[in-house]
């Protein structure tokens, strides 16, 4: 689950490379990400017990039931796809909803009391500023903390698609040093947000029907640990990478 949330699916890749984005830097984002996943899962949930595969591998028996034909296994695959796709837009529409709900509350009330500015006060926004220190500690430029911050924050509360065409076509976002785009980068390349809670959720609850309290119960600790993966791709990039204009410039010209 923690691996699902750090990384990004190769249908998606494409539509990434295609707003302008490195290849590399998301590839490669990926997959320094894998093992980090791994690692910071170990530290977040221990294995204490003993592991079932040690020294020898026990296959459980399959307790569903068998097809009879190619027929039957082809309706109970589209049946299971059908409930799957359905729970995921379900879980999708009640997250961002509830997130729009708290935002537009957050805004109305912050002009009530006058707050006015550049942005509304959101669930975005006050995640973005959550994430300054961060920012800080992934080694972007000074001028650009804020703005990589509530990338981050973005990318974190409605998903990475909408932070990474933020960064790409939204000023002040487009006028950051090279620096700040190549950590944003890194850092935004993870389905590590709250929409993606829906799809974790409804698919493995319908793949596995009797572990559907046990999804739900980690699904929020896998989140934050993939989020932190992700993020930690970005600090060992942005600790080795030290020549961010020839990589950005390297993909333009291709």
């Amino acid at each position: 689950m923690s691996c699902g949330f750090a990384t990004i699916a190769g249908s998606v890749l494409i539509a990434y490379i295609n707003l302008g984005l490195n290849a590399q830097v998301l590839v490669s984002s990926c997959i320094m990400s894998i093992p980090a996943s791994l690692a910071l899962s170990h530290l977040r949930y221990p294995e204490e017990e003993e592991c079932l595969t040690a020294g020898k591998i026990v296959v459980p028996k399959d307790e569903t039931e068998e097809c009879a034909n190619v027929l039957e296994a082809l309706a109970r695959g589209a049946w299971l796809g059908i409930k799957i796709a359905g729970m995921i837009i379900a879980t999708l529409l009640v997250i961002i909803a509830l997130l729009n709900l708290v935002s537009g509350l957050l805004t109305w009330w912050g002009r009530y009391i006058g707050l006015t500015g550049d942005y509304d006060l959101t669930v975005e926004l006050i995640i973005g500023y959550v994430f300054y220190p961060i920012a800080f500690l992934l080694g972007v430029p000074r001028r650009d903390i804020l703005n990589v911050a509530r990338l981050i924050g973005l990318k974190v509360v409605a998903n990475e698609y909408l932070a990474f065409t933020t960064l790409v076509n939204k000023a002040p976002y487009t006028e950051m040093a090279a620096r700040s785009k190549l950590i944003a980068t890194y850092s935004l390349c993870g389905f590590g947000n709250i929409g993606s809670l829906g799809t974790q959720i409804g698919v493995l609850s319908q793949i596995a029907p009797g572990r559907t309290g046990d999804v739900a119960g980690l699904a929020i600790s896998a989140l934050i640990t993939g989020i932190l993966s992700t993020l930690s791709s970005a600090a060992i990039a942005g600790l080795l990478i030290l020549d961010e204009g020839a990589v950005l410039a390297a993909n333009t010209a291709r």
